[in-house]
């Protein structure tokens, strides 16, 4: 069962979303993606990544690209497994590389989404480099 990547790759984001259910407190404002994507807070951005997740919305695309190359490694992590989750694309991103090599990976995660853009995004997806 969990040699299928797909079911690991979901197994390891609920895993991530049910760890951070203790950190959220009591009274919260619900989490907006479009809010809460770019928040100083860690744990929120966390929780709208997972959201996204989700929602399974690729608009949100542009603003989880940056966050390959977050200062937090978890959501680094969840934001390659949303990535290839709504584009099937994958540049060969490793989540725990250096800074160097994470940002030569969001350039091209960048420029790729640039290109499905300039077109017609969702019959491009699934595109490899």
């Amino acid at each position: 069962m969990l040699e299928n990547p797909s079911i690991v790759r979901l197994c390891f984001i609920l895993l991530i979303g049910v760890s951070l259910l203790g950190c959220a407190s009591e009274g919260t404002r619900p989490i907006d993606p479009s809010v809460d994507l770019s928040s100083p807070d860690g744990t929120r951005r966390a929780w709208a990544v997972q959201a996204v997740g989700g929602l399974g919305d690729p608009r949100y695309v542009p603003e989880l690209i940056p966050m390959l190359d977050d200062d937090d490694e978890t959501i680094r992590l969840q934001a390659h497994a949303v990535l290839k989750e709504l584009t099937d694309f994958d540049t060969g991103y490793l989540p725990f590389a250096d800074r160097a090599e994470r940002s030569a990976h969001v350039q091209r995660w960048e420029a790729w989404w640039a290109e499905q853009s300039a077109g017609s995004a969702p019959a491009a997806v699934g595109s490899q480099p």
